[in-house]
């Protein structure tokens, strides 16, 4: 056993009553501040599971009297408890039993209690201080998230709320996810500062780290997690760090802890943005028609000098007036041809458990048929270019956009992404086409896409030279490359598999 979880584990006198973990403050010295913090187990594992974080998190906040209760919740599912914001008394009186339990002698729990939640805990947390008014002194979500938008999203949380996570979660609480919180968090920054962005909203990742490192001794199949490429030891140090200096800045401690605090915030910042910042250059190619330009290039098949004739401006919309916008050319002087398109992007889907990423589901584009473009500029136009000619860019794309480490474990394994001919819709209805998806299927090898088109040629009696496409948009190619593209198919990881190498060299998978 390492030496800090030897440390750990002696470290304080642990109590176990029904299940729940209840650490004791380990600082001696009663003038510092006193602070409760209350976590809750995710979803099926056991409160003790999270004996080592909560220490680790303990040994790390030097500068308070801390006190941790991890409560043992029904069924270890708190869900039961605590549903949503208006049902959780269940869950709250477990809690409020447990503290018992622990001596802690709050005086206001808008100053002295904060709760954090890994995983579906972290949903449940965010339902109890949403239904109990917010009042607690700060919400930490571990390997979770609050809502996106209202009132308990990032951008309007009224109380400090902390997102701390692992580069290699393999569920929801991935770097395609989190980048949507990162952008409220970057929004806040610019309005009020980055170290008040850093005391009230942090959205932090940890390199190397998985969804189950949270919880020692508990592998979480349940997340299709991945596999971890720091030791339990190193993701320990990092978790408890990060959440220390949370605690510390919105605790009054002296003016030298929060200096150092800030210190710690940052450092984690320069990591998290090289993960984050990718993927919100990627969902500028979804929202701002930049994408359906390229792909009008494209399809258009001009050669280069013929190409640079052609002007595209995109409008966007929103998918609900996508089927409501067409495309327009007009000629310009010197044989070049202005080309209106119509630009939109199909969000990512799901709810709960299969919310687990901000890529859209395919960019969506109206655009002039290569005949058409051809009739207007009497260009050398190659008139076969499909759809499926477009989605190797967004594959291009998305691998310039990763960084370094992440490029390179996408490359070390074999899963890319393949390509199936474009499909087409009955009749090649219109609204039947708007209706219609991309195809994204997870094969043993690859993620095979196949786009959605709908091409009306010059002598079509409907909307003549035009060319629809249903695009594979960077992002999700990122999300391939990222996460799901990095798991063994058929999911087989398991703790045992995903041992990791001393002082966090690169682990072996044998499957």
């Amino acid at each position: 056993m390492n030496h800090l979880l030897c440390l750990l584990l002696g470290a304080v006198p642990l109590a176990v009553a029904d299940g729940d973990v209840i650490l004791q403050p380990i600082n001696a010295n009663t003038d510092l501040p006193e602070r409760l913090l209350v976590f809750i187990p995710g979803g099926k594992v056991p409160a003790q599971n999270y004996k080592l974080t909560a220490q680790a998190i303990q040994a790390a906040a030097t500068s308070l009297r801390l006190t941790v209760v991890v409560p043992s919740v029904f069924q270890n599912l708190c869900i039961i408890q605590c549903a949503a914001a208006s049902t959780c008394f269940p869950l709250k009186q477990t809690i409020d039993a447990a503290v018992a339990k622990s001596g802690f002698k709050g005086n206001n729990s808008k100053e002295d209690t904060f709760v954090a939640g890994h995983s579906l805990g972290a949903t449940c947390a965010n339902n109890l201080v949403m239904g109990y008014s917010y009042n607690y002194a700060g919400l930490l979500e571990f390997g979770g998230y609050v809502d996106k938008t209202g009132d308990s999203s990032v951008a309007n949380y009224s109380i400090p709320v902390m997102h701390l996570a692992g580069e290699l979660d393999g569920g929801g609480a991935r770097p395609g996810k989190l980048a949507l919180y990162y952008k409220q968090f970057k929004d806040y920054a610019t309005q009020h500062g980055e170290e008040k962005a850093l005391v009230r909203k942090p959205v932090q990742t940890i390199l190397g780290m998985d969804h189950s490192n949270f919880c020692p001794g508990f592998f979480v199949t349940a997340t299709k997690d991945l596999c971890a490429e720091i030791t339990e030891d190193e993701a320990l140090q990092a978790i408890g760090k990060g959440a220390a200096a949370f605690l510390h800045l919105n605790s009054p401690t002296t003016d030298a802890t929060k200096t150092a605090a800030m210190v710690t915030m940052k450092d984690m910042l320069s990591v998290s943005r090289t993960l984050f910042e990718p993927y919100l250059e990627a969902f500028e190619f979804e929202s701002n028609g930049s994408w359906c330009e390229l792909g009008q290039h494209v399809i258009a098949g001009l050669g280069a000098a013929d190409d640079g004739k052609l002007q595209v401006e995109a409008e966007t919309r929103g998918m609900d007036t996508f089927e409501h916008g067409h495309t327009s050319y007009a000629k310009l002087s010197g044989g070049g041809l202005k080309v209106g398109i119509i630009s939109a992007f199909e969000q990512s889907t799901g709810f709960g458990p299969a919310d687990i990423h901000g890529a859209a589901k395919s960019i969506d584009c109206k655009m002039l048929g290569a005949d058409r473009v051809n009739e207007q500029m009497m260009g050398v136009t190659n008139l076969s270019k499909t759809c499926r000619d477009i989605n190797p860019l967004a594959v291009a794309k998305a691998l310039e956009l990763l960084p370094e480490r992440s490029k390179q474990r996408y490359l070390s394994q074999t899963r890319r992404v393949c390509y199936g001919e474009d499909t087409t819709v009955f009749g090649n209805i219109g609204p039947l086409f708007v209706k219609g998806s991309i195809t994204l299927d997870e094969k043993d090898n690859c993620l095979e896409v196949a786009s959605l088109s709908l091409v009306s040629t010059i002598t079509s009696k409907i909307f003549p030279g035009n060319h629809y496409c249903k695009l594979l948009s960077p992002a999700m190619a990122m999300e391939w490359m990222m996460t799901d593209g990095i798991k063994p198919s058929p999911y087989n990881l398991n703790a045992e598999k995903c041992k990791v190498a001393p002082q966090g060299q690169s682990q072996v998978i044998v499957v």
